[in-house]
């Protein structure tokens, strides 16, 4: 069996603008010359295919989270920030990964994450009572305005704070992009995020408490012995990391896709259970993280031998373009029957815990948003997030004909 390292392999180079802003030609050629591997410029193995990357992340006993990795690339083992990236939740594995997941599990619940759809509804309606009128925004920083709004609200915590913290998770889930001249601004981004965990479960604390929200599930927890303060706050500082960047750029992702689709749009503006199978079908068209495994032992896969050590860079937001998969790959079809097949929010032990939040903002804010934002169209240049991180537009300037507000449409 063809050992890994002594493989030809083509080299994927995501870490280039141009990949960024179309990402889908440089996969193709790579498929051309291996159906699932290419080597990644900036170290390790990027795994391409639908098959390959599914399988991998799922694979718990022979990948683990590169995390740990994050702390030594950015020679950041023992700051505050290189012993949350690597001790957090996603991080572990294992007794502590199983603990950790199960003292705020349910938080994350459907039922739950439900309760909350009406929060949803009205952050984006108030934001686009304020925005809708200009007839003209970026979108990408309109919609920043939106899941940590939401987040705010499922901790339990007065919004205020988004201000002061929208900087610092920009940055801290730009250190995925794997950009050393980032290091200072991660570091010091996580230290405002520290502070804002410390505080919330502080005032939490001192006011006694509530019974619904995430840091009242954690003090619950914490009193049941399942987690102490620093897994808290760390934990924290996770969950507000995870749902915002992801989020906000699925969202802008969706609404640049949908540009070349008025049709699905005014289909959206009217039904909210077609808005759930278009979510569902951009999973699958164009996701917008990158998944970060270490092979933890020597391990075979499709015949190719992975020595134990090897980072593999999991493309999961490209797997759902894999023709062998998904016919007709590159068309986007809201009634695609195999479109929930996708792995965007991974698989295994470590399958995205947030996922029903995160389907649930991005639904109710697709069809505010297009009830509101009429007839929409690319006004400008669009701007790039790096791919390798938690890609999506920077900059989406669009125009569109500004409607009002109306009555919500039946589920």
């Amino acid at each position: 069996m063809p050992l890994l390292i002594e493989m030809d392999l083509p080299l994927l180079r995501a870490e280039l603008p141009e990949f960024s802003a179309d990402p889908v030609p440089f996969v193709e050629e790579a498929r051309r010359q291996h159906p699932w591997l290419a080597r990644s410029a900036v170290g390790g193995y990027i795994v391409h295919g639908y098959h390959a990357a599914k399988d991998i992340i799922g694979a718990d006993e022979d990948t683990h989270p590169f995390y740990p990795g994050f702390a030594q690339f950015y020679d950041a083992e023992g700051t505050g920030w290189g012993d949350f990236i690597s001790g957090m939740m996603n991080a572990c594995v294992g007794e502590k990964h199983r603990r950790l997941r199960v003292s705020v599990q349910s938080a994350f619940s459907p039922k739950n994450i439900n309760r909350y759809r009406g929060l949803m509804r009205e952050v984006v309606s108030d934001l686009l009572d304020e925005w809708a009128p200009r007839g003209k925004f970026d979108f990408a920083d309109f919609a920043a305005n939106f899941p940590i709004t939401v987040f705010c609200g499922l901790l339990g915590v007065s919004s205020d704070v988004v201000p002061r913290i929208r900087d610092a998770l920009e940055a801290q889930t730009a250190s995925v992009s794997l950009n050393r001249d980032l290091r200072d601004s991660i570091l010091a981004a996580y230290d405002v995020l520290w502070d804002f965990a410390d505080s919330a479960i502080r005032e939490r604390e001192k006011s006694g408490g509530g019974t619904e929200g995430l840091i009242d599930t954690m003090l619950a927890s914490k009193a049941a012995g399942m987690i102490d303060d620093t897994e808290m706050r760390q934990n924290l500082i996770m969950f507000a990391a995870g749902g915002y960047d992801t989020s906000k750029n699925m969202l802008s992702l969706i609404v640049y896709i949908l540009l070349e689709h008025p049709a699905i749009w005014e289909r959206c503006a009217e039904d909210i259970g077609y808005c759930r199978k278009v979510v569902n079908e951009a999973l699958r068209f164009s996701g917008t993280s990158t998944v970060y495994r270490t092979a933890a032992r020597d391990f075979v896969y499709d015949g190719v031998t992975i020595p134990k050590g090897t980072m593999l860079i999991l493309m999961v937001s490209m797997a759902g373009r894999d023709p062998s998969v998904f016919a007709d790959a590159g068309h986007f079809d809201p009634e695609r029957k195999n479109a929930s097949q996708h792995v965007a929010f991974g698989r295994g032990e470590h399958y995205c815990i947030g996922m029903h939040l995160a389907r649930a903002q991005i639904e109710e804010g697709l069809q505010l948003v297009a009830q509101r934002l009429r007839r929409p169209r690319l006004a400008g240049e669009v701007l790039w997030r790096p791919y390798m991180g938690v890609w999506g537009p920077l900059e989406l300037p669009i125009e569109f004909d500004p409607a009002p507000a109306r009555e919500r449409m039946p589920a």
